[in-house]
């Protein structure tokens, strides 16, 4: 008998194609696939995108900072893990208004994984005055997931950060304290923090005791033994900053610009500074100037008001549009659009688009103006409608 050559048995497998299917069909057991698989459950973990959380605590850190406190209502009843020094925005209605704004986290890397989130909040703009004023334990808010890159990294920074603070930026750098005594981060802190008063300490600095962690408050309108007294100056920053140290800011844009003057005196490499973004307010600008905003998301389309002097992010918050919104400073671009029409203004260091959406025509309306009547087409967060 002969053998058969290649095109024979291609011939031959290929008619017997659908027996070979059928009988293996047969041959597989009647249990039902998975719903959900393992790496599917850790990336929702992971990143889950926005989680609804309760408020279940409201303490004063000082007479015009309160620290909140969240518990998650996520399935797991976790927040997932993060990098201390990241950020959370926490989205909520005032009247119709729907707001949202980013807030550095004050608790642990640890903590999250307990289903508890802290931030601790001054009373300076209109949510934040509503979180420490109005809001009340067992309101439900919206969180979303942590970001940012303000956070040690040991491929990047020296093992030895000096972080300079001023006021209610002490946030981050509460929560790093507290990732190292946690042991969840392993470096060298040296803190510079800038107030008024002692009173306006946001955290109790008496009760950290760690080789690793030394702490340098300086007072401005006071002199208290034990503490520096004035501004920030290039004399204190000497005493601690050398090559081998990365330097951290978070505060106000003022104590930036001071301060990075003052290292520069050094002959520190301003690159080597990381600052964490602030939020980009209102212009000096005529406020009474108003333009019409056209706004598509998904199948609808709205029609609202846009004064000259806020973003475009501000005008559909105002309307109660549930638009996507993270770091508010044009830098991460979360809320990423496309212009259609219309003439818009963003300020030179705020604006962190690439190339290609300059040139295509797509703008970040956290940190975008109108100038003219504006047309957009804005992404949709179905989870903002839940609140």
């Amino acid at each position: 008998m002969f053998k058969k050559n290649g095109v024979e048995k291609d011939i031959a497998n290929t008619l017997n194609i659908a027996r070979r299917r059928r009988e293996a069909i047969e041959a597989t057991p009647a249990t039902p696939l998975p719903k959900t698989y393992k790496v599917n459950e850790l990336s929702a973990n992971l990143h889950p995108g926005i989680i609804k959380a309760e408020i279940v605590k409201i303490e004063p850190l000082t007479s015009l900072a309160k620290r909140i406190t969240f518990r998650s209502m996520a399935p797991n009843k976790r927040f997932p893990f993060f990098k201390a020094g990241q950020y959370i925005t926490v989205s909520a209605r005032i009247g119709k208004h729907l707001v949202t704004r980013p807030y550095s986290i004050y608790s642990s890397p640890n903590q999250a994984l307990d289903g508890i989130i802290e931030i601790g909040v001054l009373q300076a703009g209109y949510f934040s005055n509503h979180l420490c004023l109005e809001a009340r334990v067992g309101d439900v808010v919206l969180i979303g997931e942590p970001s940012g890159e303000f956070y040690y990294d040991n491929l990047r920074d020296s093992s030895h950060i000096v972080a300079v603070a001023g006021g209610s930026g002490i946030t981050p750098f509460v929560s790093m304290i507290k990732a190292l005594l946690e042991k969840s981060d392993n470096f060298n802190l040296t803190l510079i923090y800038g107030v008024k008063t002692l009173n306006d300490l946001m955290y109790d600095a008496c009760n950290i005791h760690d080789p690793r962690i030394k702490q340098v408050v300086v007072l401005s309108n006071e002199q208290r033994e034990g503490y520096e007294h004035g501004f920030i100056t290039r004399d204190i920053l000497a005493k601690y900053v050398t090559s081998e140290t990365s330097v951290f800011m978070c505060g106000p844009n003022p104590m930036y610009a001071f301060v990075l003057g003052e290292l520069k005196k050094l002959g520190y490499d301003e690159h080597r500074v990381r600052m964490e973004h602030n939020c980009i307010g209102d212009l000096n600008e005529d406020s009474d100037i108003e333009y019409t905003l056209t706004v598509h998301m998904r199948d609808e389309t709205f029609t609202i008001p846009a004064r000259k002097n806020e973003t475009l992010l501000v005008a559909m918050e105002k309307a109660g549009l549930a638009a996507p919104s993270r770091c508010r400073s044009g830098y991460c671009g979360f809320c990423h659009s496309r212009l259609i029409k219309g003439n818009i203004y963003t300020p030179e260091e705020h604006d962190h688009r690439r190339a290609a959406d300059r040139k295509f025509g797509y703008v970040h309306p956290c940190a975008t103006y109108p100038h003219s009547h504006v047309e957009i087409d804005v992404p949709v967060l179905d989870a903002l409608k839940e609140i």
